[in-house]
């Protein structure tokens, strides 16, 4: 027998099925597989009879499904004043497969970072107040230097080279007022130095004595020489001849060298040992400069920059070959007169060449065209420049010397900053003689016109 409604069978004593509770109809003999599942009704134990409806079990329920919140774009932090802000990527996580977006987040300088900056323009603006200098304006290193390499006959550089005479001194008009590119002292470099390599690879094969002062002079000449020409090219009024540049470096390297070993006998000086030199020898060359050139036609900036730098250049070489020849005197030779000829080589553009044409340019900035007085070595625009250099020497000559060369890089660094900042400062003293020069012929022409006019209508 089985039950109608679930299919179970049941024993033939049952009124009521083990498995649903539904009254069994003996009446009824259903097979399972004729059994029709359809909605009953289950009987509590209380109340025999009662129908409950039959369900089957229901699936147990999906899990709820999980979200995960997309990340927003980080938001840029406000940006630091006077600092550059560099951009590093930011990738969130990735979300199944939602396209990923990078986004680049503004990074914040580390204060130590900060600290550097900030501690490099108060530098920089202190160094400005002294040398009574500006940010330098539309500078460019490698536009300066773009013409080194370009091909000139030899009568461009002749013309080049022959100026500053009363026929060839350009007129104020034709003066070039941008940032010069200079060239020429490259081709004295490289033949200088080609000069020198030739001299001593054949003093090393031969051993031919008779080649030592060749070798000495071209050594202690060919950067000095090349760097004041870089300065002769600087002088955009073109109105300082080579004949005056040539007396100026012999006769000037003589009486600053003797005006120096007069300032060493003062006994004051004993006690700052060799950074005596700093005071000496810059007082030494000014004092060259100031007696030598007294001509009020030179009245740029940028002549006082030549004038000393050819002062300062004569000095470097005279000094260089009297170290080489000491050092050529001792044991160690020609090697050793080849290796001081090699060091002081690359540390003369930074040095007296940069150091006197600062004092120089300092001087010529308050002197212009005016009758050469005492007074004005105590103006303080003067003075305050003119202690640049003397600082500088005497680090250089410290005996105490910074990490990695520091007294170098920092006399190289600082020396040639305030160079440019005078050679800036000449170049606009040249446009404002030429904004000068066209008022009055203006004012010329029309103060003819009128007397023209005048005589007309007489």
């Amino acid at each position: 027998m089985y039950c109608v409604q679930c299919g179970s069978a049941a024993p033939p004593e049952n009124k009521f099925c083990n498995q649903c509770g539904a009254a069994i109809r003996r009446s009824e003999s259903v097979s399972p597989n004729d059994r029709v599942p359809q909605p009953s009704t289950h009987l509590t134990p209380d109340a025999p009879g009662a129908a409950q409806a039959a369900f089957q079990t229901p699936p147990p329920p999906s899990p709820p499904p999980t979200y995960q919140a997309i990340p927003q774009p980080i938001p840029f932090p406000p940006p630091m004043q006077g600092v550059p802000q560099p951009v590093y990527p930011s990738v969130p996580p990735p979300v199944h497969s939602i396209p990923q977006a990078v986004y680049y987040v503004a990074a914040t300088p580390q204060p130590q970072t900060v600290q550097q900056i900030n501690l490099l323009h108060s530098l920089q603006s202190r160094l400005q107040r002294i040398a009574s200098t500006e940010d330098l304006q539309g500078f460019s290193l490698k536009q300066m230097f773009s013409d080194v390499f370009k091909r000139r006959t030899n009568a461009e550089v002749e013309d080049y080279i022959l100026v500053g005479t009363s026929k060839t001194t350009p007129v104020i008009d034709l003066v070039e007022t941008g940032w010069p590119k200079p060239w020429l002292f490259f081709r004295v470099l490289a033949t200088m130095v080609v000069a020198y390599v030739a001299l001593t690879f054949t003093l090393m094969r031969s051993g031919n004595p008779n080649l030592i002062p060749g070798v000495m002079i071209i050594g202690a000449f060919a950067v000095p020489l090349a760097t004041l020409t870089f300065f002769f090219e600087m002088n955009s009024p073109r109105n300082v001849s080579i004949h005056r540049i040539a007396t100026l470096f012999l006769l000037g390297a003589v009486v600053s060298l003797v005006f120096a070993l007069i300032g060493y006998t003062l006994p004051l000086l004993g006690v700052l040992g060799n950074m005596a030199a700093g005071i000496v020898e810059e007082v030494a060359k000014l004092l060259t400069v100031v007696i030598v050139v007294r001509s009020v036609r030179y009245k740029y900036i940028l002549n006082g920059l030549l004038f000393g730098a050819t002062v300062g250049a004569g000095f470097a070489a005279f000094e260089t070959a009297g170290y080489a020849l000491n050092q050529g005197l001792l044991p160690s030779g020609v090697i050793g007169m080849l290796q001081i000829l090699r060091e002081r080589a690359f540390l003369t553009p930074w040095g007296h060449v940069a150091w006197t044409a600062i004092a120089a340019g300092a001087f010529w900035r308050v002197k212009r065209d005016q009758v050469l007085s005492a007074s004005m070595l105590f103006d303080s625009r003067f003075l305050k420049a003119f202690m640049i250099p003397v600082v500088l020497h005497m680090i250089w000559d410290a005996p105490w010397q910074l990490p990695f060369d520091g007294n170098y890089i920092l006399s190289a660094v600082v020396s040639w900053y305030v160079v440019f900042g005078l050679v800036q400062q000449g170049l606009r003293q040249v446009q404002e003689d030429q904004r000068a020069h066209l008022q009055t012929t203006l004012a010329t022409v029309e103060a003819s016109m009128q007397t023209q006019g005048t005589v007309g209508v007489t």
